[in-house]
């Protein structure tokens, strides 16, 4: 059974409906972006369950090399499905459950109206303890594939943008990060740089590659422009210049 992480209160509520979903027979829809734990819901309420890619079923139906009946499923992206009359045409004629899987609520009405229940997700950045248990999960996850010693709580890097998806990636860079040094950062750089050289204007158009990291570390550390300034060696225009340019990376 998969593991739906429910330490804020918000996703008890939601782990309390998908209990109930496990013993009554009704069509759910799971609503959430990418990374908030659909999946894992999902696999929650239906563990012995197969997930679908919509777009491949939908072409399963439509080619008739699909044979289900009186079974419950999962599909995923279930927003991607287009012909809609033929796949709840298929639905009904073989008695099919579903738990669909959406990043979106602009579905077809037809669609909508197949599901008895929504379950909206919220992303980590709502769930504050959910997030302080998934940092522990993938940390210890992390310290176990690498072979490497935990790495302290205040150590660790800590990005949910893209849910856990980028939370778990932003962890384990945290446990690589501890094993390398001045050296391989700007070999990382240079590869990194070598790959994206193009053009006469790269100086300019490569520059925040360096200056971002540097503006957010010195905002970070030292709070006021006036401090951020005077370390960096810069007078105050230049520096909010410098924030205005990179507003939307800082």
């Amino acid at each position: 059974m998969q593991n739906f992480i429910a330490e804020d209160e918000i996703s008890k509520e939601i782990l309390n409906s998908a209990k109930l979903l496990q013993a009554v027979q009704v069509n759910a829809l799971i609503l959430g972006k990418a990374g908030t734990g659909k999946k894992s819901l999902a696999k929650y309420i239906l563990p012995n369950s197969d997930i679908y890619e919509a777009k491949n079923l939908q072409k399963d139906i439509s080619n008739d090399v699909i044979f289900l009946q009186d079974e419950a499923i999962i599909i995923d992206k279930i927003n991607e499905i287009t012909n809609i009359d033929l796949f709840l045409k298929w639905v009904e004629a073989n008695n099919i459950r579903l738990i669909g899987i959406s990043n979106t609520e602009n579905l077809n009405q037809k669609l909508k109206d197949v599901f008895s229940i929504n379950l909206e997700i919220p992303t980590l950045s709502k769930r504050e303890e959910d997030t302080k248990a998934l940092v522990n999960k993938f940390s210890t996850e992390a310290s176990s594939i690498l072979d490497l010693q935990k790495v302290a709580p205040s150590k660790l890097i800590i990005n949910v943008t893209n849910n856990a998806h980028s939370l778990r990636k932003s962890i384990y860079f945290s446990y690589l990060f501890e094993t390398i040094g001045e050296h391989e950062i700007l070999m990382f750089l240079e590869k990194y740089i070598s790959e994206n050289l193009h053009g006469e204007n790269s100086y300019k158009e490569l520059s925040y590659i360096f200056e971002v990291p540097l503006l957010k570390a010195s905002t970070a550390k030292y709070k006021s422009q006036v401090q951020v300034a005077k370390h960096l060696g810069l007078n105050r225009i230049t520096l909010r210049k410098k924030l205005e340019i990179y507003k939307d990376l800082l």
